[in-house]
């Protein structure tokens, strides 16, 4: 049994080494000595809660770490059993190993702490085959799975197979994917795996410049020009998965006017700006352009808002400011966490692309 002195580690953050087939025996019993602070005149209370299975699949321990640390902020808004898995292929000889922690944050005045574990699993060799099913004897059965992989899950298919079986969503990033991205295998992978929702964190960055561009055609004298349409012009920086998202972008815009292909390659135009101050922004600027009319959407330096403009004759050119929500791994998952959105419109972009 531990005693309080475990308990305070656990709780801290630290990592504790276990061996895998006591894992759940000993958060049993932590969380049992925890729940005794309840009943007790102590000046801290800790309570678990979980409301997902939040399962993280990394390629290097700088990702690892990454995500461990995306998990402790994000469990304050979501609280989650987390399985942080770690697959060390570049080690060839087959081991499996495991640590515990918690996050916890503070509720109720200071004095009560709400604390998500983590377990954390490193797997070499030929034991990163056995990581699923490790991994879905460790799920809470009650909760539903988001399973967030830190890199190309079409590279592992076989592994993907038997995660999937147990997983509501799926969670990815094309933009640290290598590129350009296998779109088609993707699409088919969805395709084939109807009862999952699939969410990329690319597309999802996109929402604010989206929603921008979508509020240009609510005023009904600017409305006409959507059938008219006739050029895009995206201003990238650099920054990982930048010219992706353009394209994605550009995908989005067709599939909602309801361009060909061909149509979305002969009007769609990508021009980088990888100046200095400018190269990890990603989006810059977009102009979308009819015969009659620009509609411009511009990030304003050193801020996290963007200026929108219309020229046009019928209508009032005044910039308008508009804030652009954040991009960072913690505000992106728990967006669509809070939302649960089935990205059917992001289907249809991605057969643009393809």
């Amino acid at each position: 049994m531990p005693d309080t002195t475990q308990l305070e580690s656990f709780t801290s953050g630290e990592e504790t080494a276990i061996d895998l087939p006591g894992i759940q025996r000993q958060l049993k019993a932590l969380w049992q000595l925890a729940a005794q602070s309840e009943n007790a005149t102590a000046s801290r209370i800790i309570t678990r809660a979980s409301l997902i299975n939040l399962v993280a699949i990394c390629p290097t321990e700088s990702v690892r770490d990454h995500v461990s640390q995306v998990i402790s902020e994000l469990t304050g808004r979501h609280p989650c059993r987390a399985i942080v898995v770690l697959l060390d292929e570049e080690k060839t000889k087959p081991s499996m190993t495991a640590t515990i922690t918690a996050h916890c944050h503070l509720a109720g005045g200071g004095r009560k702490q709400v604390c998500c574990e983590q377990i954390s699993i490193k797997a070499t060799g030929a034991a990163i085959q056995q990581t699923a099913s490790t991994v879905l004897s460790l799920l809470e059965s009650d909760l539903p799975t988001v399973l967030w992989w830190n890199h190309n899950f079409l590279d592992h298919n076989e592994l993907f197979s038997r995660f999937i079986g147990a997983t509501d969503r799926v969670v990815f990033d094309t933009s640290v994917w290598p590129q350009p991205p296998p779109i088609t295998r993707l699409s088919e992978t969805i395709d084939n795996h109807r009862r999952c929702q699939f969410t990329d964190l690319s597309w999802t960055r996109l929402s604010s410049w989206r929603r921008l561009t979508a509020d240009f055609f609510d005023d009904a004298t600017v409305r006409p020009h959507l059938d008219r349409l006739q050029r895009v012009t995206i201003e990238l920086g650099g920054g990982p998965g930048a010219a992706l998202r353009g394209r994605m972008y550009g995908a989005w815009l067709a599939s909602q006017l309801g361009w060909t292909v061909a149509e979305l390659a002969g009007r769609l135009r990508l021009v980088s700006n990888c100046q200095s101050e400018v190269a990890e922004q990603g989006f810059l600027a977009v102009t979308i352009e009819s015969d009659q009319a620009q509609f411009t959407i511009r990030k304003n330096w050193g801020e996290s808002t963007a200026t929108a403009a219309v020229t046009m004759a019928e209508a009032c050119g005044l910039p308008r400011k508009r804030a652009l929500w954040p991009t960072d791994d913690v505000s992106l998952l728990s967006d669509e966490l809070d939302q649960n959105n089935c990205h059917t419109v992001y289907k249809r972009a991605l057969e643009l692309m393809t």
